[in-house]
């Protein structure tokens, strides 16, 4: 905002209008004639008693008489009239909506906990340092123009940041003072000049842009007399706000399910001269010369009109935004609301935003009574070790008949902490250890009161992911192993090639081709398509180079592939797999195994079906916890959403430091009125406290395009892994040979099929919905992610965009979920990669390369890739190349 300070002459104040919530502080003066005792020119440096005018006048607790309603408004310039109600009718939304303006006498006003004392109401925190001028003279009546100091920087507390001495052949003086404090540095808050006669002014730009808005106070001291020589007096600077404070929030009465983005206030006059008052009371402070139409804009807003009822509207991560107005006629000023739909609506406001009151204007419809108000303000989101917060709640009624508001008891009625829209009072979270305040006596001055949070510290996760499951109830029995593709019989059969173990046990796998059994049922668009070409696999083959005809191994091709054997191909932790054997028939053939307390941990492992020593099939172990199987909803740029898995396949930490809980953590609290029937308000707000992350270092599992099989992401194996399998690359050697990475061209010849992970897709780049094959990688219930699933981390969606990320670089990066309004973060480590030329390794820690599902450019598959400095959604890589691999759920 742009505020200039200068002596000019008294203007009278102009009127607000509606469809704006609007606060305005005035400048205030106190006649005081202050005497002191004793007498001397040292010592007497000038200081100042600074509070806040509008608590000074604030209206008493309990139900007020007019008169003493009106009394309480006089001591602001207020009249009983000022605090308009009015509906706005609106254009646009379904033609039943409209806007409901109220006003209060204060901006912002926030009656502290406590007796509210000075040192409570004005502080360092919520002032911070001003500017004062001031003149003096011989007389009362002889105080001069030219000033005695101007423009020095004052503290909070009232000292001159550079001491003043008072001079007792001049013991007359007034003081003008204005917050913030005017600096050269800021064009749009300007002081008159020095050399300007008269009362001081001040000249103002409002911000269009609401969250670098702020609020102008001014203050007068009244005529201050230096009585006593030697004893300083001190001089009272009653601030009072000079704009109108404008709100928004989502009304009671709104049946509509639609999200805020955006809201405008448009051709608002955005630039003014306000000349305080010589008094204490404060009257005879004006604006003029108010000009200059312009919009101002709070945007990055993400509020449901279905779940934020009585909510005011706030910025990302709950920061309380208010628009900070300069005072006038509202003729040809409007509001526009966005919506994340595309859709919006318009009002055009009415009346006089004046200074010094709080206008919220509720987004309602038509059929609202709007007797009784309730408006709840939340916290903004904390860090991991805050353990305070603060929220406000303001209830009141108001009587249509005689403008006479009253205020409304009301009480928290509940928690919901899991969000499913239920509350109770049972469902307060551990972590939220109390409100200082779960009711209030109500009125149009909101209560505040205080959260108590417990501080999250970091700790060592990948210890506590270990312990955790090293401490797990064991699974299974030597007699009865647990079923890994039935979740030990709870569930029909869906089988893969990758499972995920997080406890200690006895365990089977049915010896199924991949994903060849689905939901109980045999799957056969797993393994065959009506497509047919040069580069598309018509029927996928066994490790025998024969069509698979059928979803058991030991069925297919008439049995003549049972399994007689079992084998540890690769692990990169010892231990972790013992006592592996094949076992049954048809289709009640397993190959078993054991997994012992004492050697679990996070870690990868590869084990194999064999016939007389040949690789029949194999499998990829997960050692982690199941949680690694939630998912994150994230939409891509183009609207479609992928629901992602929370970590990327085979991932196996070395160092992990961070919070407890890996996302931020929230609980609504509902607040209702406890007056009124039908017609009291239920509010809400949220208390949310973010995660931590300290170091995260590890490696992921990697895989070549199209190949099912799991590669270490390390060299340290345990069994055999060869990282340079040669030029050697088939159907017949990548089944036969799990251990084996082929490097090489002979992909381009011998492997070059389109269709390897989504079986419908016949040509290069081809972006449709992925059927998930027997030789793609990942844990039944996932599939690879479609072509244009990673356009969500860039805020364009293309290869050359701003990255989407949330935070900075971590050996990775947090990706938002979406572009337009993200409510969750996904990490990527950065696990490099496996060379195609020789196996070796690459880039950990340092760049990130995950395979995408089709078939790219230049014959090559597309793939995501990033580093500290960039993101590509869709970027070319080599068929022999080792990446990583991300699911996304297969529904």
């Amino acid at each position: 905002m742009d505020i200039r300070f200068f002596p000019g002459k008294s203007v009278r104040p102009t009127l607000l209008s509606l469809a704006c919530i609007v606060g305005l502080s005035l400048a205030s003066c106190a006649d005081d004639d202050i005497a002191s005792d004793t007498k001397g020119d040292r010592g007497t440096a000038v200081s100042f008693n600074v509070s806040d005018a509008q608590y000074d006048a604030r209206q008493p607790a309990g139900a007020p008489t007019r008169a003493a309603f009106a009394e309480s408004l006089a001591q602001q310039d207020l009249t009983p009239e000022d605090l308009t109600v009015q509906k706005l009718p609106v254009q646009g939304g379904d033609g039943n909506a409209c806007l409901i303006e109220t006003t209060v006498a204060g901006t912002n006003p926030v009656r502290p906990a406590g007796a509210p004392t000075r040192a409570n109401i004005t502080t360092t925190a919520t002032l911070g340092n001003f500017s004062t001028t001031a003149y003096r003279g011989a007389t009362a009546a002889t105080i001069g123009t030219t000033p005695w100091f101007y423009n020095r920087e004052t503290k909070p507390d009232g000292t001159l940041a550079q001491p003043v001495l008072w001079a007792f052949d001049q013991p007359f003086a007034r003081f003008f003072a204005v917050s913030p404090q005017v600096t050269d540095g800021y064009a749009k808050l300007v002081l008159s000049p020095e050399s300007h006669g008269g009362t001081p002014y001040v000249d103002f730009e409002a911000e269009t842009d609401v969250k670098k808005q702020k609020d102008l106070m001014t203050a007068c001291s009244g005529l201050v007399h230096y009585a006593t020589q030697y004893v300083a007096p001190t001089a009272n600077l009653a601030f009072r706000h000079a704009l109108t404070a404008v709100r928004f929030k989502v009304g009671q009465n709104l049946s509509w399910n639609k999200t805020i983005t955006k809201v405008e206030i448009r051709n608002a006059m955005s630039r003014g001269r306000y000349t305080p008052s010589t008094l204490a009371d404060g009257t005879g402070a004006a604006w003029s010369n108010v000009n200059t139409p312009a919009t101002f804009t709070l945007s990055g807003l993400n509020v449901s009109t279905h779940e934020d009822v009585n909510t005011i509207l706030t910025g990302k991560d709950n920061d309380n935004y208010t628009f900070y107005m300069i005072p006038q006629p509202l003729s040809g000023v409007s509001v526009c609301v966005e919506f994340s739909d595309g859709s919006q609506i318009n009002a055009n406001l009415s009346g006089t935003w004046k200074p010094g009151t709080t206008k919220t204007y509720a987004l309602s419809e038509n059929n609202s009574t709007w007797v009784y108000q309730l408006a709840v303000t939340g916290p903004a989101t904390v860090a991991n070790d805050a353990t305070t917060v603060g929220y406000t709640v303001q209830s009141y009624r108001r009587d249509p008949s005689t403008g006479v508001q009253q205020p409304v008891k009301w009480k928290v009625m509940g928690y919901d902490a899991n969000g499913d829209g239920t509350f109770s009072m049972d469902e307060q979270p551990v972590w939220l250890t109390g409100l200082s305040k779960t009711d209030g006596e109500g009125g149009t001055t909101a209560e505040a009161g205080t959260a108590t949070l417990q501080a999250a510290s970091l700790i060592d996760l990948l210890a506590a992911r270990n312990e955790a499951m090293k401490s797990a109830p064991a699974l299974g029995s030597a007699t009865t192993p647990y079923d890994l593709s039935t979740k030990g019989g709870s569930a029909t059969r869906s089988t893969a090639n990758c499972y995920v173990i997080s406890a200690p046990g006895y365990y089977r796998i049915p010896l199924v081709y991949g994903n060849a059994i689905k939901d109980g049922q045999k799957n056969e668009q797993a393994y065959k398509t009506s497509h047919s070409g040069n580069n598309i696999l018509s029927n996928f083959k066994d490790h025998a180079d024969n069509d698979i005809t059928d979803p058991w191994i030991t069925q297919s091709n008439g049995g003549v592939n049972i399994p007689d054997g079992a084998k540890l191909v690769w692990a990169d932790e010892s231990g972790l797999v013992t006592n592996l054997s094949v076992t049954g028939s048809g289709t009640d053939a397993f190959v078993k195994f054991e997994v012992p307390a004492a050697a679990i941990k996070n870690g990868n492992a590869v084990i194999a079906a064999t016939k007389g020593g040949t690789v029949v099939w194999s499998w990829h172990l997960w050692f982690a916890p199941q949680e690694v199987l939630q998912t994150i909803a994230c939409t891509n740029y183009s609207g479609k959403t992928y629901s992602f898995a929370n970590e990327t396949l085979g991932m196996k930490y070395t160092n992990w430091q961070g919070t407890s809980y890996s996302a931020p953590r929230s609980v609504r609290v509902m607040v209702e009125q406890t007056a009124g029937q039908a017609e009291k308000q239920v509010g809400y707000f949220t208390i949310t406290q973010n995660n931590a992350n300290g170091v995260r270092q590890g490696y992921a599992t990697f895989y070549q395009s199209g190949r099912k099989n799991a590669m270490p992401g390390t060299d340290t194996v345990y069994g055999s892994f060869t990282k340079n399998g040669g030029n050697n690359m088939s159907i017949k050697n990548g089944i036969q040979h799990p251990e084996a990475f082929y490097t090489g061209n002979s992909w381009s010849t011998n492997y070059n099929y389109y269709n390897l992970w989504s079986m419908e897709t016949t040509d290069m780049g081809q972006d449709i919905p992925v059927v998930k094959t027997v030789y793609d990688p990942c844990p039944a219930g996932f599939k690879m992610p479609g072509l244009t699933a990673f356009t969500f981390m860039t805020k364009n969606g293309t290869n050359t965009g701003e990255r989407n990320i949330s935070g900075s670089w971590n050996n990775g990066y947090y990706f938002n979920n979406n572009v337009q309004n993200p409510d969750a973060t996904l990490y990527f480590p950065a696990c490099g990669l496996r060379n195609g030329k020789d196996g070796s390794l690459s880039g950990l820690n340092q760049a990130g390369r995950y395979w995408l599902s089709g078939c790219g450019r230049n014959s090559a598959r597309s793939a995501l890739y990033f580093d500290s400095g960039s993101v590509t959604p869709s970027a070319s890589s080599t068929f022999s190349l080792g990446h990583s691999v991300r699911p996304v759920a297969d529904n």
